[in-house]
């Protein structure tokens, strides 16, 4: 008998067919949520009454939500980011937590470009001016040349910097762990996030979201930025404060920003970001390019099924909970 599968994320609803048939195949009843995730804990919690895996957005997963669905094995997470499930919590209640990393890495690469390009040739006002029957000149800043800043060099933040060589850029680096691993690229160069700050004409976050991340740019940083410069973030919406980054581009402290996450999503109606002058904002889209939720609906999808056949994922993300009696898968 095949499990009971959820699905909340909204990539695996539009591109998980073929995935979605391999889990019927091998008997699996797999159903769509009422809404597509994000959507809050008492939700989660009632949608996800006797599932045995969900293939998830980022909604939360946490201990209630662990404690109060008792046949929940797996969180396949349907993208890379994790910070919506409590790892601790899992391997406390026995609950295995995957990701898809890789999947979406040329995706986010390019879509991070496109915003680099798309607020310095300030396409999104020409198009607005054209659709509204006008004609008119709009002068933007070249990024062939420029100085790009990277802050978090995983796959991400390394493909980024691989478009950037194209455009003839100096790619300034900030990330500890890369740099003591001694595993850097060689187009990297690393400088404190102060000097990157201080000297890039495009900061680019690549960061993932942990306590030590929370709100890191806040007034005093984009105050280190220079007034030319340009802020794009398509990690996670919680590194910035986003008053902070509101005032930043209110004030001209920086020239501008293209943010794809936010700190609440979906980002509310009456968010003062919306309002924001020199700001090009899209719904949290950089993962969706077609091959790219194919490829993470596939390894969800695989998470499910090497789990209840009694076999480790291959992107486990708390392999702890392998060797706990607390695990919930009841044989391997």
């Amino acid at each position: 008998m095949g499990w009971k599968v959820l699905t909340s994320a909204r990539a695996f609803w539009v591109s998980g067919q073929a995935a979605q048939a391999e889990l019927e195949a091998v008997g699996c009843e797999v159903m769509h949520s009422p809404k597509p995730g994000p959507y809050s804990e008492e939700d989660a919690i009632e949608y996800l009454q006797g599932c045995d895996a969900v293939i998830a957005s980022s909604e939360p997963y946490n201990a209630r939500v662990f404690a109060a669905c008792p046949k929940l094995k797996l969180v396949a997470r349907c993208g890379v980011g994790t910070d919506a499930v409590d790892m601790q919590a899992a391997a406390a209640a026995g609950v295995v937590a995957t990701n898809t990393p890789g999947a979406m890495t040329e995706a986010v690469a390019d879509y991070a470009f496109a915003l680099m390009l798309g607020i310095s040739r300030r396409l999104p006002e020409s198009d607005a001016l054209m659709r509204a029957g006008g004609w008119g000149e709009f002068r933007g800043v070249l990024v062939h040349g420029k100085t790009l800043g990277l802050v978090g060099v995983g796959r991400i933040g390394q493909a980024v910097a691989q478009r950037a060589k194209g455009f003839s850029m100096r790619v300034l680096a900030c990330d500890p762990f890369l740099q003591a691993s001694g595993k850097a690229d060689s187009l990297l160069e690393f400088v404190t996030l102060e000097q990157l700050l201080a000297q890039s004409d495009y900061v680019s976050v690549h960061a993932p979201s942990t306590p030590e991340t929370v709100r890191m740019f806040n007034a005093e940083r984009f105050a280190q930025m220079k007034p030319t410069a340009y802020f794009i973030n398509t990690a996670r919406g919680t590194l910035v404060d986003e008053s902070a980054l509101l005032s930043a581009l209110q004030n001209g402290t920086i020239a501008g920003a293209a943010i794809d996450v936010y700190a609440k999503e979906p980002c509310p109606t009456d968010s003062p970001l919306r309002g924001a002058p020199n700001c090009v904002l899209t719904p949290h889209n950089a993962f969706n390019a077609l091959e790219s939720t194919i490829e993470m609906s596939r390894q969800s999808a695989q998470s499910v099924l090497d789990l209840m056949q009694g076999r480790l994922p291959d992107n486990i993300c708390n392999p702890a909970v392998w060797d706990s009696p607390s695990l919930r898968v009841p044989s391997r």
